[in-house]
């Protein structure tokens, strides 16, 4: 199953994922992951305020406790005025077109 976690919040959104990166690497379930660009650069369509949302993993595990347990190795899910959203990917759109 893919998870998307999502790293949010209006605390430091460069904190050292080290662990998490090492741990979710060496399991064979990181996908990938970016850091995004600052909010202010964004464009919203319709026009409203930015997310909070400043970067993301996608994982790949067997299940949902494990996406959890690996989430909780991100400094995000314990630094005050940050958290991490853990969202099932569904199956791509894409393909039905």
């Amino acid at each position: 199953m893919k998870f998307l976690l999502l790293l949010q919040g209006d605390g430091e959104p460069r904190l050292q994922r080290d662990e998490f990166e090492r741990v979710a690497h060496d399991a064979g379930e990181l996908v990938g992951g970016e850091l995004l660009a600052d909010p202010q650069l964004s464009v919203q369509l319709p026009e409203c305020e930015p997310s909070q949302i400043d970067g993301y993993y996608v994982i790949d595990v067997e299940t949902r406790e494990r996406a959890i347990e690996l989430a909780r190795l991100l400094p995000d899910a314990r630094a005050a005025g940050r958290s991490v959203e853990i969202r099932a990917v569904m199956h791509p759109t894409a393909a039905d077109f």
